[in-house]
């Protein structure tokens, strides 16, 4: 813990007494599981609560879907079929600018949507931060109550996250673009790569701290800053941990069951786990940081009376 950010760090004192006096003792790892599978019941609710903010972005990609089938008609025109069907020479070249331009089509039309799904969390989280502090509570209020009282912050994180999901998405189109040099297509999927990495690590911490705190929005983005630029290890980790859902949507393979039982799984627990994760996480964060912020602060103070 560096002494910079016990200077810098904004606190919430009122309310960090909340988390202080709740903050339940024991590892982290078993709270986690505690509440996951202990309180499973509430969890998948209010991820089925969630997907109503989803709805969008699953309509989105269905008919991305419709999208793609239709332009896979291009693939066989390599040839004349028949008297008097037309000649493509160039069928690779349209089947390609077709495909750039249904994939250009669903990541505009998805960008609203995961906006939408943003607002959603903040009924997740508010829901999950109470399960973490031991309290029991009434999953659909609490989670209604947190889209009221957090909509705005879950609204222009979500747009930030939205351009970043965008520039990752056109820099995998780039690889379809034969005249654009390999080199460049590897390094702008690797930025865009890290950009949304940052942003959703940046997300992380003001998200959490507007479920558990009164503080203003610029506060909130530098205290989010400083526990980025802090703890660049711990972050990583707690990413690759909370990207569970998702890998197992991407490698679920061909089997039909699978599919079935993956998609089952990440509809019923998906948001709610990454809620957990985050949440468990960033309370210890805040737990110690905030805390020996205060204490750093009064000590000062009392030194200052002293003299």
């Amino acid at each position: 813990m560096t002494k910079d950010i016990l200077e810098k760090v904004s606190v919430d004192k009122e309310n960090h007494e909340y988390l202080v006096k709740n903050y339940p003792s024991g590892s982290r790892f078993g709270l986690m599981k505690e509440v996951f599978l202990g309180r499973m019941n509430d969890v998948s609710k209010a991820n089925w609560i969630m997907l109503i903010f989803c709805l969008p972005l699953f309509a989105v990609l269905v008919y991305a879907s419709m999208l793609a089938a239709k332009d896979s008609v291009y693939a066989p025109f390599s040839s004349n079929f028949g008297i008097g069907y037309p000649v493509t020479d160039n069928a690779q070249a349209l089947y390609d600018e077709a495909t750039f331009a249904t994939a250009l089509t669903r990541t505009c039309m998805l960008l609203p949507c995961i906006v939408i799904a943003f607002v959603g969390l903040a009924g997740v989280f508010n829901v999950i931060k109470y399960h973490m502090l031991g309290a029991n509570v009434k999953v659909w209020k609490e989670f209604f109550k947190g889209v009221k009282n957090n909509w705005f912050v879950h609204l222009w994180i979500g747009a930030i996250a939205a351009l970043a999901y965008f520039l990752l998405e056109m820099s995998i189109c780039g690889f379809g673009v034969p005249s654009f040099p390999l080199g460049w297509k590897i390094a702008l999927i690797v930025i865009s790569s890290l950009i949304i990495l940052t942003v959703l690590t940046f997300a992380m911490f003001i998200i959490t701290q507007s479920a558990l705190y009164y503080l203003p929005m610029g506060k909130m983005i530098k205290n989010a800053a400083l526990f980025v630029r802090s703890f660049p290890l711990q972050n990583l980790l707690i990413m690759i941990a909370s990207s569970i859902p998702a890998v197992l949507l991407m490698i679920m393979g061909d089997s039909f069951f699978l599919q079935i039982l993956v998609i089952m799984i990440c509809s019923m627990l998906g948001f709610s786990y990454i809620a957990c994760v985050w949440t468990d996480y960033t309370h210890f964060v805040y737990y110690n940081i905030f805390t020996a912020a205060i204490e750093n602060s009064t000590g000062k103070g009392k030194k200052k009376r002293a003299k």
